[in-house]
């Protein structure tokens, strides 16, 4: 059984840049039976392996480059025999995070090491998904909007040509709607209040598309995940996402509670026993906050299982 507190990590090697306890952001695959956890990092993407699902080791970094830094939200997908790895990071020299964008890098091993083959835009874009549907490519991922009421980051969908290639034609697919999605409130120089909708991960289940998101901001004690859906039977390109329940209801699946808080940015995947589990991180509430400035902001890996009925979904989460 799993439960909402942080899972066990141990060092699988020594090295003095890395923190093995810190897994923001994490995003988990399986592979011949292992599963494999990548997350943010100062230096690099950290990668966890585990058989079990409640001990993981730490194995180092899976991809870095000596002129980059914050390496954020790593997303891994396994095609054609290799593994694809987009993130975004940002040039060691810079001090301004709006200059993250991203990129992809490739392995023929899921704990690398990667090699950086391409970036797909210069503008602010962050937290990306690859899904494929019917043979065809998806890529989800967070850039800034300020067309909309609620200006600040959303979540777009665009096609992939193939792994390296953006059809061009992203389209907006969950944006913020209500007051606890708020990241900084009177925004300056904008002079309102800036949104913060990020973390997509899009799967299927029984002809329902869930796409799962992160609200208002990760140093929040009140960061949550929630999730809008679709009808999967539509392409991609063209389905309509609506929160659940509505898209004017606070009803986070998953928020701070007696165990974590700052609860977000998650992936889904197949347990050894067919149930699903989300992947997530939290700070536990026994711990004390350490600056980030060290590589640790205390963010831990979580796991917890969850139950589909219909288009909704709800965690189950154990006491130890």
């Amino acid at each position: 059984m799993f439960d909402n507190n942080p899972v066990k990590v141990t060092i699988g090697r020594e090295d003095d840049r890395l923190n093995p306890l810190c897994n923001p952001d994490p995003y988990m695959i399986e592979h011949e039976g292992v599963y494999y956890c990548y997350s943010t990092g100062w230096h690099g993407v950290n990668v966890l392996r585990s058989t079990d699902l409640t001990t993981f080791e730490h194995m180092g970094l899976a991809f870095s480059h000596p002129e980059k830094r914050n390496y954020w939200a790593p997303a891994v997908f396994y095609y054609n025999g290799l593994f694809y790895m987009y993130y975004s990071c940002m040039h060691k020299d810079s001090d301004d995070p709006h200059t993250q964008c991203l990129q992809v890098a490739v392995s023929d091993n899921p704990l690398g090491p990667f090699e950086y083959k391409k970036t797909f835009m210069e503008e602010f874009s962050i937290d990306p998904h690859v899904v494929e549907q019917n043979g065809e490519l998806y890529i989800f991922y967070t850039p800034i909007n300020m067309e909309i009421e609620r200006i600040g980051v959303v979540i777009v969908v665009d096609k992939l040509l193939d792994p390296f290639t953006l059809e061009g034609k992203p389209r907006l697919v969950v944006k913020p709607t209500i007051d606890q999605e708020i990241f900084i409130p009177n925004r300056q120089p904008y002079n309102r209040d800036w949104y913060t909708i990020e973390g997509g991960f899009y799967f299927e289940h029984d002809g329902v598309g869930f796409l799962m998101y992160s609200g208002n901001a990760f140093m929040h004690s009140d960061y949550f995940v929630g999730y809008s859906t679709c009808d999967a039977s539509l392409p991609l390109s063209e389905a309509e996402f609506t929160k659940y329940p509505d898209n004017n209801t606070y009803s986070p699946l998953i928020g701070h509670d007696e165990f974590c808080n700052g609860c977000g940015h998650n992936s889904i995947i197949k347990g050894p026993n067919g149930e699903w589990l989300i992947v997530y991180h939290g700070r536990s509430v026994s711990e004390a906050k350490i600056g980030y400035s060290n590589g640790d902001d205390g963010r831990r890996l979580c796991i917890s299982e969850v139950r589909i009925s219909g288009k909704k979904l709800e965690v189950v989460k154990w006491q130890r």
